[in-house]
């Protein structure tokens, strides 16, 4: 019997009585190789992933096509492209790379790895941004792909790296490579003596010394012959960021080289002279390294890991986010037992001994998110699951309610904060925030509201570390739509008229919210009747343009966003109310008074009036070179930033002798594409026949409308998005609020047009 068990065994296929370490490769885009043989994606949409879906995600899936898997990579510089190495040493590509294993017109599907039967078998790869760098199984190092900086090993040929090399390339004199490395257009070899060599592009200082690189050196030199990187001995691995290359010696010691501008080298950080090659401190009984995007992580002998650089998304392990980190150990690690680090450009991994996966950074989808259950955010140390999927949307959420994430995180002089946010006058959630432990600085909740108009209310309190305590306080409305408030506005004013909806939808917001600012009033009078326009035009001695009638008729003339005193930001004008450009300019100067002396006006007027002492001596010219053709110009309608002029007196013609008109951004500046030269009232050259003032009325409307609710604390939600989709409440604070108030924003994949 057992002599019968030995025979079965030795007659299985050597994969099946073995399994892989599992592998980490991240960019926008995560790939995980399982100990099985299998790849699983997350992240940003994209041909990384292995799939046709459009939408970001943070739950890992399948990538089919691929089994037996014993290594992965991707190009970290513009995440289009991955590879995989299978258990015979076939290397697989996809994303944009995949033109490389398949024929011109069967590279439609670059989301389906290919087999790259043409480099042969191989043990080790890394992508750059347009080319393959691979170790046969013979130890010889191959290449292919673009090669227009020597990235490839080869002479660069003039016009040869407009299309890509199909025919890898055998890199003469490095027959005993060990490990590979690549970013953008650098490839740097480490060979079987300890010595490491860089061909390519030498930016950043990435093949050090040699590579002869200067700041803003915008020509560099091709290195197509591989050029030993100096001062690097016995070397045992190596890793390539983004800017920056890390080493680790036979002896425990990490040596680093390259860019060092959010302190991935060394303290203090310097933006643009890169360092040669040189130990860091702090980094001596190493047994791993990881050079993520502009940050580093080691882990030593005694099972600790330390990591520096830029900590934006948390990458350093403790939640952070600052630009410059000091050399700092991950508490959150020891005594876990890692074995291997990975490092991608916004979260990094460790493996555990035990097989497991950590992963850490930010956790948003579209930046190589890995962990559905958690929200958009700075994640700890968490284990990574492949079966963990974006939880289903509540019934409430099918129903048609929104789904949101509210958040607070203290700014940088902040010791902690309390956060209460109420709803329609119930609490719905208490962020207490302080800097005692990592994370703590930040904080959030998932809260679903139902279609409707919703009130809330923010209370708490925040301490400073110079101002002391001080009360924080602020709040509107939630405007929560099904299919976004344009489509409501507009649905309104299909019965309604664009004045009717907007009177309709603001008395809505009114009954929850009465302290709507001032901006919000509309005034309104009927049109003139047609006898009166007709009477206008003879008095005048030229005819108004019909889409300017047609307006009248369908709005009447009005005002929107106009306390007395204070010219409106939507307006069309009778004709009995025509003012000349030059009369509106010089009232508007008039009122430069009240801005020297501080008069409590709101931002746009202190622009606009700012904007008239800069441009009335312009305008003045305009006004002598065009005296003959614009004296009887008169402003009709007035936009947020344009204007709507009737210009009767012109030397082009228009059907039916009508005056011309035009609609201007009247601080808009011109480029003369000729001279270059770039000026106001350019368009003052000129004038059109017929504009859709109606539509441009409409669309002014709807615009104030949004504008003055959202200056007043509303925030709109569209309901119809589930899952990950969820737009996202974010407190912001007030630059000029003493009592440090907080205002909600909508923030977090809603498009702005939708809003």
């Amino acid at each position: 019997m057992y002599r019968m068990l030995t025979s079965l065994l030795f007659c299985l296929p050597l994969w099946a009585a073995a399994q892989v370490p599992a592998q980490i490769a991240a960019d926008s885009q995560v790939l995980w190789l399982q100990p099985d043989g299998s790849v699983w994606a997350s992240g940003d949409d994209g041909h990384v992933r292995g799939d046709r879906d459009n939408t970001p995600r943070n739950d890992f899936r399948r990538i089919e096509g691929l089994a037996r898997i014993t290594g992965i990579a991707l190009n970290h510089d513009s995440s289009d492209s991955a590879a995989a190495i299978d258990a015979d040493g076939g290397l697989w590509l996809w994303g944009d790379l995949v033109a490389l294993a398949c024929a011109k017109d069967d590279c439609e599907e670059r989301h389906r790895p290919r087999r790259f039967d043409a480099i042969g078998a191989v043990r080790s790869v890394a992508l750059g941004n347009d080319h393959v760098i691979a170790i046969g199984r013979d130890g010889k190092v191959r290449a292919a792909g673009r090669n227009d900086v020597g990235q490839l090993g080869q002479p660069v040929r003039e016009g040869a790296w407009l299309e890509q090399g199909r025919v890898p390339q055998v890199v003469a004199g490095l027959d005993d490579a060990v490990a590979v490395a690549a970013q953008n257009d650098t490839s740097l070899i480490l060979r079987a003596d300890g010595t490491v060599w860089g061909m390519g592009s030498g930016a950043a200082g990435l093949l050090g010394k040699q590579g002869k690189w200067k700041p803003l050196d915008f020509n560099d030199p091709p290195h197509a012959q591989p050029l030993r990187i100096a001062g690097l001995e016995n070397i045992k691995a190596i890793s390539l960021g983004r800017f920056h290359a890390l080493a680790l010696d036979g002896a425990g010691q990490v040596w680093g080289w390259g860019l060092n501008d959010s302190a991935q080298l060394a303290t203090p950080a310097v933006d643009i002279y890169p360092q040669p090659p040189k130990p860091l401190r702090g980094l001596d009984g190493a047994v791993a390294i990881a050079a993520g995007d502009d940050y580093s992580l080691v882990l030593k002998r005694d099972g600790s890991v330390w990591a520096r650089g830029g900590n934006v998304y948390g990458t350093l392990g403790d939640g952070g986010d600052e630009l410059v980190g000091d050399l700092r150990r991950i508490e959150a690690l020891d005594g876990r037992n890692v074995v291997e680090l990975f490092a991608g450009s916004y979260n990094a991994y460790a493996r555990l001994a035990d097989g497991s996966v950590l992963g850490w950074g930010r956790n948003s989808p579209t930046v190589g998110g890995f962990y559905a259950g958690g929200a958009d955010d700075n994640l700890l140390p968490v284990v990574l699951d492949v079966t963990r999927q974006t939880p289903a949307p509540s019934a409430a959420v099918k129903a048609g309610a929104a789904e949101f994430v509210f958040t607070s995180e203290l700014s940088e002089d902040q010791l902690d904060e309390r956060s209460e946010l109420w709803i329609d006058g119930r609490q719905a959630a208490v962020l207490q925030l302080d800097r005692t432990t990592p994370r703590s600085h930040r904080g959030q909740a998932v809260l679903e509201l139902k279609p409707g108009i919703h009130t809330y209310e923010l209370r708490g309190e925040m301490r400073t570390r110079e101002a002391g305590t001080r009360k924080r306080a602020g709040k509107g409305a939630i405007v929560v739509t099904r299919r976004g408030v344009e489509d409501a506005f507009n649905t309104a004013m299909a019965t309604g008229g664009a004045l009717g909806a907007y009177k309709q939808s603001m008395a809505a917001v009114r009954a929850v919210l009465p302290q709507l600012d001032a901006s919000a009033e509309l005034r309104s009078r009927p049109a003139p009747e047609a006898a009166a326009l007709d009477a206008f035009e003879q008095k005048q001695g030229w005819k108004l343009p019909q889409a300017y009638r047609k307006a009248l008729q369908e709005y009447g003339a009005f005002a929107l966003g106009a306390a007395q005193g204070r010219y409106p930001a939507v307006a069309l004008y009778p004709p009995e109310q025509f003012v000349t450009l030059d009369a509106w300019v010089e009232q508007s100067l008039a009122r430069v008074p009240e801005l020297d002396q501080g008069a409590a006006l709101p931002t746009r007027d202190h622009d606009m009036l700012d904007s008239f002492r800069v441009f009335s001596s312009e305008l003045a010219k305009v006004r002598q070179r065009l005296a003959k053709d614009w004296q009887q110009d008169r402003l009709a309608a007035l936009f947020p930033e344009a204007i709507y002029l009737i210009v009767p007196v012109h030397p082009q013609s228009c059907a039916d002798a009508r005056a011309h008109q035009r609609l201007v951004d009247f601080f808009q500046p011109e480029m003369n594409e000729e001279t270059g030269e770039e000026r106001y009232f350019a368009w003052a050259d000129w004038a059109e026949c017929e504009l859709d003032l109606s539509g441009e009325l409409r669309a002014a409307v709807f615009a104030h409308y949004t504008a003055a609710l959202r200056a007043s604390g509303v925030v709109f939600l569209r309901a119809d998005r589930v899952g990950h989709e969820r737009a996202e409440l974010t407190p912001e604070r007030l630059e000029d609020s003493g009592e440090g108030a907080l205002k909600l924003r909508l923030s977090g994949g809603e498009p702005v047009a939708e809003y």
